[in-house]
């Protein structure tokens, strides 16, 4: 198992205290880091300076959005899903729409939204998020994360 502990992270106590209820460890937040890293996949937002993250080291995808101070990351925001997003599969929309603020890192290019492939509990489906036009990379936001994806979660296990 690799090391990650020299990841230098910083974190204020209430979002520690939110990180904890949402069940996300330090060492999960310094392995989406390496991660967004070492391969170059992030998403920065051209207007705050803000980096967003993700891995899915196991049946969990997890999300980090973080300040970069130096050698040092500054946690704003972490949460997770169990969806598995399809990288690859991505179709445009009929109209395009296109976000200014939030930029895949690897291609520099700007996020467009697309219907994406998801899948949890051997069901697909597409769903219209922003991704990457050049890698395909997916932008899941917190809000869809916690909500609309949680929501569709628990519907399918309830099935």
């Amino acid at each position: 198992m690799q090391d990650f502990s020299a990841i230098l992270i910083k974190i204020d106590a209430d979002r520690a205290s939110l990180l904890e209820k949402r069940r996300i460890d330090v060492g999960d937040i310094r392995k989406v880091i390496a991660y967004a890293q070492a391969a170059g996949k992030a998403f920065v937002n051209k207007v705050t300076g803000r980096y967003l993250a993700y891995c899915r080291p196991s049946i969990t995808t997890y999300w980090v959005e973080y300040n970069l101070k130096g050698n040092e990351y500054e946690i704003l925001c972490a949460y997770s899903h169990r969806m598995e997003i399809l990288e690859g599969f991505n179709i445009p929309p009929k109209s395009p729409e296109r976000s200014d603020d939030w930029w895949c890192v690897k291609c520099n290019v700007p996020l467009e939204r697309a219907t994406v492939k998801l899948t949890y509990l051997d069901e697909t489906f597409g769903v219209d998020l922003p991704s990457c036009p050049s890698c395909q990379r997916v932008f899941v936001s917190e809000e869809n994360a916690l909500q609309k994806m949680a929501l569709a979660e628990k519907m399918l296990e309830d099935k």
